[in-house]
């Protein structure tokens, strides 16, 4: 499946924030997943303190044009209560987009109701295949029965509360699942859910993902997560991409800066050098992540 590439020159400019803050409120998983570095990670895992979250949730709610993503190497509900009242605080405050990503598995009836309660304005379930054996084969642990019925259970949650809450399921495209597109789009139409197709990621070529097919040479734009988008590890730290999932080239801690003044900062000079046809740093000289290409939606808006 092809996807575009061209478009994703349309949002690349210099921003006064980040478009996207992506906040690791937890960093434990209870999947092993063959796309994600989580179950090899060297980092130490642990859940962000809620004084964390709540300074950046502050400066992210002066911005409303930023959407705040929980998400990033590790499974959210791990810490339900706390994300719930994270959820809750973030709406309170002002935030006007704030997303989830989750594998879905632990999406109990009483989490969904509680989620829609709060005010969550989206959440992405990542699901990638129509077949239990292929399934497991990405999802690691999963069970795909059991993750189905949680997901008609948000959505009946929804419906029953009148909610504005958009439920989008992922299906992320690799030679283990390329077959069942289709089948994906067709089963998760027919019930409601918005459906987001995407390309692999290869987190820095740390996963293999033949869909990278450019060499360096070829590059002739920056790297969109590096011009619009934070990412906030559950210490504080901020890690620049996808590629830096261990925070090794951290450009600064929330807990001793601003979101701001870490973007003015050192991501700033990576910025402009990415302008200026300089891709030398560590993270991107061998990084081809960059020209993934734009996901597709499908159904329901």
């Amino acid at each position: 499946m092809e996807f575009d590439r061209e478009a994703i020159k349309d949002g690349i400019k210099l921003y006064d924030f980040p478009v996207n803050v992506i906040v690791e409120t937890s960093s434990y998983c209870n999947l092993k997943c063959s796309i994600c570095p989580n179950p090899f990670m060297k980092r130490k895992k642990g859940n962000m303190d809620f004084d964390v979250f709540k300074k950046i949730v502050d400066e992210v709610a002066e911005r409303p044009e930023t959407t705040l993503w929980l998400a990033l190497l590790g499974e959210p509900l791990m810490n339900p209560d706390q994300l719930i009242d994270m959820v809750y605080y973030a709406k309170r405050i002002g935030l006007k987009d704030v997303r989830l990503n989750t594998n879905g598995l632990l999406l109990t009836e009483r989490i969904s109701c509680e989620l829609v309660d709060a005010g969550l304005d989206y959440v992405l379930v990542s699901v990638d295949a129509v077949k239990p054996s292929t399934y497991k084969k990405i999802r690691v642990g999963g069970d795909l029965a059991k993750l189905i019925k949680n997901i008609e259970h948000l959505m009946s949650i929804r419906y029953e509360n009148k909610s504005q809450l958009k439920v989008v399921v992922q299906f992320i495209v690799m030679e283990e699942n390329e077959k069942e597109v289709e089948a994906f789009k067709e089963f998760w139409i027919k019930r409601g859910a918005i459906v987001k197709v995407r390309p692999k990621l290869s987190w820095g070529n740390t996963i293999e993902a033949k869909n990278r097919n450019l060499e360096q040479k070829d590059r002739t734009y920056p790297c969109p997560w590096l011009m619009r988008t934070v990412s906030i590890q559950w210490t504080g730290r901020l890690a620049q991409c996808d590629f830096d999932y261990e925070g090794i080239y951290s450009p600064g801690d929330v807990r001793e800066q601003t979101i701001k003044e870490i973007w003015d900062g050192e991501i700033m000079k990576r910025r402009q050098k990415h302008l200026k046809g300089d891709f030398t740093h560590p993270l991107c000289s061998t990084c081809r992540d960059w020209q993934v290409g734009l996901a597709v939606y499908y159904g329901a808006k």
